[in-house]
């Protein structure tokens, strides 16, 4: 299987915001744990993954950011999946901390 890890500005073309929380009623369209697995270390920037934590969708439907949890609540694996071709679109690794300039507790 074939990864792709997607750039920010990748990554800023599926989101639009308000993106819409639907962790609580979110129902699996692609078994995202084949791709997971097979994501190069590197990647991970030595983040350890966990479980996923919440579930978005874009206002007009067309991707879903899957949020993986990290040792770090600050850091999550994103698999943006396209609903409408029912595939993974790639993966980015979303850390708040560098992004936002946030300061760690």
């Amino acid at each position: 299987m074939i990864t792709n890890k997607l750039s920010l500005e990748d990554y800023n073309q599926t989101f639009q915001s308000p993106m819409q929380d639907v962790t609580s009623t979110a129902e699996q369209i692609v078994d995202i744990w084949p791709y997971v697995d097979v994501i190069p270390a590197i990647d991970l920037d030595g983040f350890e993954i966990m479980d996923v934590v919440y579930v978005y969708l874009n206002p007009n439907g067309l991707f879903e950011h899957v949020f993986i949890g990290t040792q770090d609540k600050n850091v999550f694996l994103v698999i943006i999946i396209n609903t409408s071709e029912l595939k993974i679109q790639g993966h980015y690794l979303l850390n708040l901390v560098e992004m936002y300039s946030l300061t760690e507790e």
